[in-house]
């Protein structure tokens, strides 16, 4: 099985620093914040392999885009897949209470 190239946008990597700050500082739990970190990360990495097992969001113009998504705990991983080169784009992880619809609008 082909495996395919993950890149993680910096939206996302901005994102997953916001969650480990929030869960560290805010929240006074920086085990758990690593912990989240962590599992989301794996989650993404997994995405090597069967990229387009997970879910394209239902709403447009995101799924005329094919924009996926991952649910990992708390949050969703929002991405694309450029098939003809075989990279998966990392675009955000949102936690799964914000307005997924308004948070979506803001994504470059």
């Amino acid at each position: 099985m082909d495996s395919y190239k993950i890149i993680v946008t910096t939206d996302a990597i901005s994102d997953l620093v916001e969650l480990r700050n929030y869960i560290a500082d805010v929240l006074l739990s920086p085990d758990i914040a690593l912990k989240y970190v962590r599992m989301i990360r794996k989650e993404i990495a997994s995405l090597q392999t069967l990229p387009a097992r997970a879910s394209l969001v239902k709403t447009e113009p995101w799924h005329s885009r094919g924009l996926r998504y991952l649910i990992v705990k708390n949050f969703y991983v929002y991405y694309r897949i450029d098939e003809p080169a075989r990279i998966v784009y990392v675009l955000n992880v949102i936690y799964n209470r914000r307005d997924q619809l308004h948070a979506l609008s803001e994504m470059r």
